[in-house]
């Protein structure tokens, strides 16, 4: 009697760990794989990503870009320094110029009109010009150039900068620094993207890690309500001393108040994930229980983990460093100007006209004019000044760059000994729930048997339980470290 009472409540005693989980809708045929008694379930991402319904970290991910509304504000800013740029290009703008004058009265009685359109161009600050211009009535001498033959004279030509501007002038600045603040929206997108995702990554995890804490305490409650009644029916028989059922109750309700706790744990994980988990219009998601992975992803091997490698990798894509050297570009363009500013302004004007008409045979022929115009600063206390600050401010802009190279390059090998030594956390973790699962196991057979009382039971049962706890959350640090080093390295 005593035997076949053993073997029927050993049978009921190990409970398959997919059956106390029925609200996640796992596959029957996968039941198999979860018969450990609340232990933690590993799988690769791959396999999880497949389960219908589940929730996987690329969804969130997707989510966070194309809804989270800090990204979509940020994104505003690139939309700013778009038209920032487009205000800068209106420098080069064509431009159409007319003046008008009459004289109705006077000794000098005449009308004269004068219409021209000037285009400025980066082509080495060149600007080009076209124009008609008419003059009819008496002119004085003074005042020829005004005079027209009777169709108008029409004009073309050019103003080419031979020192100063040639190089750079104040609106080919303007749209140098318009194109790098369009850069460096881009990068503060990127640079928000990246914190935005290593976060939404850690909340993930944390979510899946709280629904295996959950899954365990409620695996552990179970046990002891699945033993209360035949802990009853062996008091019954003289099996077991009234004692043992208190302290099967007592067991209970201590795992109750463990489950509740669980139970607000996930609650509460899943509401700081719905703040990354949105609806294209942007309305949060509380993801439900339905939506867990059956576990987490294998860990990472530490051969992956290549510190040079790594280092290059984060030098060529982290967007701290494309913002230090695009900061140092915009800065460069200021000094550039006030180098400019210092030369002699030396510009060849060259025009074009011809008159079209009767009138003075004077203006019948083609007219072709050059002249050159010399400006030459005898003081230079502005361009000197616009040089020596923006000199002391390059040099702050590479002491900060080396820094942050200097920062990244500890980053990197700090999150490379994170994801490592959290690795060593989980196999460890593992190895200690193997063997507190298997001492619990031979504690119950040793109950079964008389050789043993309920609370050792309890307490291998307990101790199996924090067991398994470390080792989610080894595995929830470890994968956390993981986004950590996919941040540092900005490979998302």
């Amino acid at each position: 009697m005593l035997k076949k009472s053993f073997i029927f409540l050993k049978s009921i005693f190990i409970i398959p760990f997919g059956i106390l989980a029925g609200e996640f809708e796992i596959d029957p045929i996968q039941k198999s794989d979860f018969d450990n008694l609340h232990g933690p379930n590993i799988y690769s991402e791959d396999y999880i990503n497949k389960q219908p319904g589940v929730l996987s970290l690329a969804e969130l991910l997707k989510s966070v870009e194309k809804s989270y509304p800090l990204v979509l504000a940020a994104e505003k800013l690139l939309t700013e320094a778009e038209y920032n740029y487009l205000a800068a290009e209106g420098a080069f703008d064509l431009q159409f110029r007319s003046i008008g004058t009459t004289k109705p009265l006077g000794f000098y009685q005449n009308n004269a009109s004068d219409s021209f359109i000037e285009k400025p161009t980066p082509l080495g600050g060149t600007s080009f010009f076209a124009g008609y211009r008419i003059g009819r009535g008496n002119f004085p001498a003074y005042d020829g150039r005004r005079e027209t033959n009777d169709l108008g004279e029409v004009r073309a030509g050019a103003l080419i900068p031979l020192f100063r501007n040639q190089q750079i002038d104040k609106n080919r600045a303007d749209l140098r620094k318009a194109e790098i603040d369009r850069k460096l929206a881009e990068l503060s997108i990127q640079k928000l993207k990246i914190e935005l995702i290593r976060e939404a990554t850690r909340r993930y995890w944390k979510w899946v890690a709280t629904g295996q804490d959950y899954l365990v305490y409620k695996d552990l409650l179970e046990i002891a309500r699945v033993r209360e009644g035949q802990i009853i029916d062996r008091i019954k028989l003289g099996d077991l001393p009234k004692i043992e059922s208190s302290d099967n109750r007592r067991a209970i309700l201590q795992r109750e108040s463990q489950f509740v706790t669980a139970e607000r744990e996930l609650h509460k994980a899943a509401i700081d994930l719905s703040l990354f988990l949105r609806e294209p219009d942007g309305k949060l998601i509380t993801p439900n229980n339905n939506r867990l992975p059956i576990g987490f992803p294998k860990t990472v091997d530490p051969k992956e983990l290549d510190i040079e490698l790594s280092l290059k990798k984060a030098i060529k894509n982290r967007p701290e460093i494309k913002d230090m050297e695009f900061k140092r570009d915009k800065v460069s363009v200021d000094r550039d100007l006030g180098y400019n500013a210092a030369k002699p302004q030396v510009d060849l004007l060259v025009a074009a006209s011809q008159d079209f008409g009767p009138g003075s045979i004077t203006r019948a022929k083609p007219e072709l004019e050059a002249s050159l115009v010399l400006n030459v600063p005898l003081q230079t206390r502005r361009p000197r000044g616009l040089i020596g600050a923006s000199e002391a401010k390059l040099s702050q802009l590479d002491q900060e760059l080396q820094f942050t190279k200097d920062k990244i390059q500890t980053e990197i090998h700090d999150t490379i000994s994170e994801v490592i030594a959290t690795g060593k956390r989980v196999a460890i973790a593992k190895s200690e729930f193997e063997l507190a699962k298997k001492l619990e196991e031979l504690e119950r057979e040793r109950f079964f048997l008389g050789d043993s009382t309920l609370l050792i039971v309890n307490i291998r049962e307990q101790t199996t339980s924090e067991a398994a706890i470390r080792e989610i959350k080894a595995l929830f640090d470890h994968h956390t470290a993981v986004a950590n080093y996919k941040a540092a390295i900005a490979s998302f």
